[in-house]
């Protein structure tokens, strides 16, 4: 069995002057680090190109297109065998969509106004060896509770002891979106309580030794 020998990002984005854009400056700034960025203009040209490379993906998906998009289209490249992360990307509005996308299964959800650096600031390290080359057993946990990046935040959070508020606050997002990515979070573990979360996610090896500065 040949393994990938790279890890890659694809750009799907049906508007041509951005999805340029975005790759020039990303390959850019990823080509230091032996990322390579290609593109596409929808998702079925997207997934001819997840499987005609030899590498494993990082796939930057935006949710409003012709054709598979939206959360299916979320759905479909992250049960590809070589897709690693799913970013959804998007104009539409970031509080009703980001609790979507990533109970769908997306990884981040980036808004379209930010800026080319802030974009970059969040994708960068799914690349990193901490989150790509995790040990067998801690990567076989996380995708056994398909539990996304800002889901694994709000449980570090939890852990800390921090209400939703200060969650919501910390992150930028509002404190509905919160309790919804807590329910999620609930579901996933297969808990009741936050209690029982932060022992679960311990017991798994789910939580961070990284401190978390909220000032």
């Amino acid at each position: 069995m040949n393994l990938p020998s790279q890890h890659s990002l694809l750009i799907i984005d049906d508007h041509p002057v951005y999805r340029e854009a975005l790759s020039e400056m990303l390959s850019r700034e990823l080509g230091s680090f032996n990322i390579e960025v290609k593109t596409a203009s929808n998702a079925n040209e997207g997934i001819d190109v997840v499987n005609q490379f030899n590498t494993t993906w990082v796939v930057l998906l935006d949710v409003l297109m012709p054709g598979l998009s939206g959360l299916a289209g979320i759905k479909v490249f992250k049960n590809m065998p070589n897709v690693e992360h799913v970013v959804s990307i998007s104009g539409l509005d970031a509080h009703i969509w980001e609790p979507k996308a990533t109970a769908a299964g997306a990884t981040l959800f980036l808004s379209k106004n930010s800026t080319s650096v802030s974009i970059l600031s969040k994708i960068k390290p799914l690349f990193d060896s901490q989150n790509t080359v995790q040990s067998a057993t801690a990567l076989n946990e996380v995708h056994e509770f398909r539990l996304s990046q800002r889901q694994l935040e709000v449980l570090q959070l939890i852990s800390l002891g921090h209400p939703n508020k200060i969650i919501a606050d910390f992150l930028d997002i509002k404190e509905q979106t919160v309790k919804i990515h807590i329910n999620q979070i609930f579901k996933e573990l297969r808990v009741f309580n936050r209690t029982q979360a932060v022992l679960k996610a311990q017991k798994h090896h789910l939580l961070s030794a990284e401190k978390i500065n909220l000032k």
